[in-house]
């Protein structure tokens, strides 16, 4: 069964990140979430101080690899998880969770 979506990305950058040298074990999965803010952090940097939206793309990029190369180090099927995620938001209500008032 060939590998589709998010799975075959999930390898592609595990695959670049071995090759680069870039170790993804259960041991790093605290640095590796670390790693995830600190890219939406310069997403946040780069579009408060007027970057054009390419930038602030690619630092989301960069942080949609690092979560990729995280899921592959915890071993999950990241597919099934989004599938299963976006099945339960479908259900909910509009505006699920938000404060009304004001």
């Amino acid at each position: 069964m060939e590998t589709e979506g998010i799975n075959k990305m999930m390898m592609e950058v595990r695959e670049m990140a071995d090759a680069k040298g870039f170790s993804a074990g259960e041991e790093r999965i605290w640095e590796m979430l670390a790693l995830i803010h600190t890219e939406v952090s310069e997403a946040t940097d780069a579009y408060k101080k007027g970057a054009d939206l390419d930038k602030v793309g690619e630092e989301l990029i960069d942080a949609i690899i690092r979560i990729l190369h995280l899921l592959s180090a915890m071993g999950v099927d990241a597919e099934e998880l989004y599938q299963k995620k976006m099945e339960k938001n479908w259900s909910r209500p509009h505006r699920f969770n938000t404060v009304r008032g004001g």
